[in-house]
């Protein structure tokens, strides 16, 4: 079977052939793709065969008669050691942002031991985290990390972490000539083998009941949290 890496196109990831894939990159300008005949070797290529490295990020929640939990997903590629699968605290919004978090941990590590050998670029379906990341934290941070109404943005904690890391990977990648790390929206599983797996990776997370972190969310609704 036939295995088809995108790499630029509408919803860059992996998808086989009984899959419509070419409507990911129909009328996309400049589209970048190639063929496998295995899907571990188009996995592999997906995340780290290109220009830059794709990591890919997602949410779940875990919902049975007695609870409900979130957990999120990294995925780097086949049998890397940094895919990580974890419990999150709250609610799905608050373990995409997470997952995104953790990522950009790792990234920011890599920059400081010396191991970074490329971007990155990160690739999520979360409708939260993408404009938190590429948006709404910077008005939020010259607001104090208030609302229009004056209360605390919920998952501050977070929020603050993720921009601090952001500025600080952004000063390292211009330091090496490369332009900031991007948070790019896709459209989650929808036949995507590689978003497949992060999704995995999430639900596995979500299913254990061990908190991620301590990070207090004092969450708003997403309206206000926007506003």
């Amino acid at each position: 079977m036939a295995y088809y890496v995108i790499l630029e196109g509408h919803n860059p990831g992996v998808y086989s052939y009984s899959y419509n894939w070419e409507k990911e990159i129909e009328g996309y300008k400049n589209p970048v793709f190639r063929t496998f005949d295995r899907e571990t070797d188009a996995l592999e290529y997906m995340t780290k065969g290109g220009e830059v490295q794709n990591v890919f990020v997602d949410g779940a929640m875990y919902r049975n008669f007695y609870s409900e939990n979130a957990g999120f997903g990294v995925y780097y590629g086949p049998g890397d050691t940094r895919n990580t699968s974890s419990p999150a605290s709250y609610n799905i919004q608050y373990a995409e942002l997470a997952g995104l978090v953790h990522t950009l941990k790792n990234v920011n590590q890599e920059l400081m031991d010396g191991t970074a050998k490329r971007p990155v670029r990160i690739l999520t379906d979360s409708e939260y985290s993408v404009p938190c990341f590429n948006q709404w934290c910077n008005k939020w941070r010259r607001n104090g990390w208030k609302t229009a109404r004056g209360n605390t943005i919920g998952n501050v904690n977070l929020l603050q972490e993720m921009v601090n890391l952001k500025d600080s990977i952004n000063s390292h990648y211009a330091s090496k000539g490369w332009s900031n790390i991007k948070v790019v929206k896709v459209k989650g599983v929808n036949g995507n083998l590689a978003y497949k797996e992060a999704d995995s990776l999430a639900r596995l997370g979500a299913s254990r009941d061990a908190p991620f972190d301590d990070y207090e969310a004092e969450f708003e609704s997403f309206c206000d949290d926007s506003s």
